[in-house]
């Protein structure tokens, strides 16, 4: 549950979200989603009240959300065949994503046939099929062996570069905090302890400096 938060949000930035399991991190995400109302107050989105869900904002889920008898190729062309687009643009967006993603020679697959990292390609190419221009990560790579959590992390980076999304994500992992966020939300029994801003977003190699690491303490000291 949240507690009187108050929080503005700069446009075309990362913002990673990390606290104790219960502190309210993925009800804060839910409820920019509109998929949780709030008792009192209210949220506003480019001056616009959300009164519920928006469809200029997209959601990655922790269980990537995928359907289990569609192929990859149908996954990611699913919303936008819900939402009217031509036969035409649907081909050439889905097959936009999927050459990015890394997944094209995986179209015909079925998401029970891919590895927890393809899964989450999927996901993230089917969210950004609408182009959103917010986008809501609910502890994305957790699942994810250390290698691949960082492969997902270096291609979530890449398409903030490109797209410039306003991202908020949930997370649990201190470095992932740090790799991905601009400001870091550190939240506590429902309220926001702290806004961290972070010099090591964006750096090249950023993993491999002692300036990453000592970010990453000070953060955790912020947790403790």
């Amino acid at each position: 549950m949240l507690n009187q938060v108050s929080l503005t949000l700069e446009k075309h930035c990362t913002y990673a979200v990390i606290g104790a399991s219960g502190c309210g991190k993925t009800t804060l995400l839910y409820t920019l989603a509109g998929l949780k109302q709030p008792t009192s107050g209210t949220i506003t989105i480019d001056g616009q009240p959300l009164t519920g869900i928006r469809q200029s904002t997209g959601l990655i889920l922790q269980d990537y959300g995928l359907l289990p008898w569609k192929t990859v190729w149908d996954n990611i062309a699913f919303p936008l065949k819900t939402r009217g687009f031509g036969k035409h643009e649907i081909v050439q967006k889905v097959g936009a994503f999927l050459k990015s993603l890394g997944m094209k020679n995986y179209s015909n697959k079925l998401p029970g046939e891919l590895s927890g990292g393809q899964k989450q390609r999927v996901a993230i190419g089917r969210t950004l099929a609408l182009e959103p221009d917010l986008l809501l990560m609910d502890e994305a790579s957790s699942a994810l062996d250390a290698m691949t959590k960082e492969h997902i992390q270096n291609l979530i980076l890449s398409i903030y570069k490109q797209r410039l999304l306003t991202l908020v994500m949930v997370t649990h992992n201190i470095e992932e905090a740090v790799f991905l966020g601009q400001k870091i939300i550190v939240m506590q029994n429902g309220n926001i302890r702290h806004i961290m801003d972070n010099p090591q977003f964006g750096l090249e190699n950023s993993r491999s400096s002692l300036a990453f690491y000592r970010t990453c303490l000070e953060l955790r000291a912020w947790l403790e």
